[in-house]
């Protein structure tokens, strides 16, 4: 395809600095016929100048790549993301770097009605709707009788087919800038869906709104007794939903918190779907994190890896209705280290339950004990057994066990066992936690278990531990590990 270069001028240029972001799309008639639309301006250069998209290839919505220098901008790549403080906002930007997006603040959301979108009508593609938004300003290009839409005279992502809200947009000014100018707006009402996305345009129909995922956010400060709850609504989009989940959590987190540094948190979250056969597919989930600093990031990786698991596996695609998040977060170290570990019976026989008696030193506060078992495996061959007593956050265990596997060789399985999405869910939802108190055969399955309990190699195997492994949960984080033998009498 090919574009048409204009030179604009007018009060209006004038008083908003040339082209601006946001505009694109924006109609262009010449002695009453449209022509086309503000498509692509030149960076620091005349901001006067642009390109505009022919209406003919946005009326095709051909989906052609447009081979542009990286000094070109869409007049409207950057995104308006309302509801984010300015942590929150320097987070966002970290995430969508990788999508090639940038946003800038907004005014928020808007809810008054107005008409319907004609040619000029400032409008927006969005990714998220609700308490938080998250969208691209531009301007309808074309409309007809039918509802169709056509709009912004370049791509906004180019995904080709796609789902992205339309919605109504309030302009609140125009802001030079020395590269490119841009508007401010609140984005409003969903009034449609945007379905094609392409190098000529996005097009898409008034009416009806787009499939999308709800998602609540609650978080509590116990400290400070402040509570947040947000409600948004995420595009279906498979590698973005992560993202957008991760910066909306996070401004909450953020929000709630007011400060920067650490503490501890509890989070809990459920994503729930359905497979291609209207299974249901969940992904429950809580556990405890502390930091020094960046607890707010620090909380979130679980989640987002589990959003990674439904939203982009290679196994079947999985239609994500529903995420609920909910965090309880305080200034208080709760973390206990594990000091030491006993038992009264040394001697023991396979099936035995053994008691452990585990003396843990809180931060800052006194050592108290907790009582925790292991049942031996009926299986064992009799001999030493060494145990690990760990909390679910110590990781020092695994790297000792790990240099021993690469010192003195792990057996390989004959043959890999055929894994499944559901493998992979089944690990999320019973993976250890970080408050929990874990006891298991610290050199791994002895030989002569391995027919029936041959364990993964390396660091994944390592953390997913023996099929024997107890655990018993606390309200409080568990670090540190000891490791204690016991005399097996076959």
């Amino acid at each position: 395809g090919y574009s048409i270069l204009v030179r604009l001028y007018g009060d209006l240029i004038e008083k908003t600095g040339g082209v601006a972001q946001g505009m694109s799309g924006s109609p262009v008639y010449v002695d009453g016929r449209l022509v086309g639309a503000v498509a692509f301006g030149k960076t620091f250069n005349d901001p006067h100048y642009c390109f505009l998209t022919p209406i003919h290839n946005m009326l095709k919505l051909i989906d052609m790549p447009v081979s542009r220098s990286g000094d070109w901008l869409p007049k409207g790549t950057g995104l308006m993301a309302g509801g984010f403080t300015p942590m929150g906002m320097e987070y966002l930007q970290e995430k969508l770097q990788a999508f090639g997006l940038e946003a800038v603040a907004g005014g928020g959301s808007g809810s008054e009605s107005i008409g319907s979108l004609e040619p000029g009508s400032a409008v927006a593609a969005s990714l998220m709707q609700g308490d938080l938004t998250l969208g691209s300003l531009g301007t309808v290009t074309w409309t007809d009788d039918k509802g169709n839409v056509l709009a912004f005279g370049h791509p906004f992502m180019q995904r080709g087919e796609c789902n992205f809200f339309m919605n109504k947009v309030w302009i609140l000014g125009c802001i030079p800038n020395m590269q490119s100018s841009y508007k401010v707006g609140n984005i409003g009402e969903v009034i449609g869906t945007f379905n094609q996305d392409r190098a000529s345009g996005i097009g898409g129909k008034e009416g009806k709104a787009p499939a999308s995922i709800p998602v609540f956010v609650s978080v509590s400060d116990t400290g400070r007794g402040q509570n947040t709850a947000v409600r948004v609504h995420i595009i279906e989009d498979e590698k973005l939903v992560p993202a957008i989940l991760d910066a909306a959590v996070y401004n909450t987190v953020t929000k709630t918190m007011d400060r920067n540094g650490g503490g501890t948190a509890r989070l809990h979250f459920e994503i729930s779907g359905v497979d291609k056969d209207k299974n249901l597919v969940t992904i429950d989930r809580e556990n405890m994190y502390y930091a020094s600093e960046g607890l707010s990031k620090l909380m979130n990786l679980e989640m987002v890896e589990a959003a990674n698991i439904l939203s982009q596996n290679k196994f079947e695609k999985i239609d994500i209705y529903g995420i609920t998040v909910t965090a309880e977060i305080t200034d208080d170290v709760q973390v206990a280290e594990i000091t030491q570990v006993s038992t009264p019976k040394r001697d023991v026989k396979p099936g035995d339950k053994v008691p452990f008696e585990v003396t843990l030193k809180p931060y800052r506060g006194a050592e108290f004990t907790k009582t925790a078992y292991f049942t031996v495996p009926k299986n064992h061959p009799g001999g030493k057994m060494a145990l690990n007593v760990r909390g679910g956050s110590s990781l020092a265990w695994a790297q000792k066990l790990l240099r021993k596997q690469q010192e003195e060789g792990m057996p390989v399985k004959e043959k890999e066992a055929k894994v499944s999405l559901g493998d992979f869910i089944k690990k999320m939802n019973e993976a250890d936690k970080n408050n929990e108190l874990i006891i298991d055969l610290a050199s791994g399955v002895p030989s002569a278990m391995q027919a029936e309990a041959m364990p993964e190699a390396g660091l994944a195997g390592i953390l997913q531990g023996t099929p024997y492994k107890q655990k018993k949960t606390f309200d409080f984080i568990i670090d540190g590990d000891k490791e204690i033998v016991l005399n097996v009498d076959k």
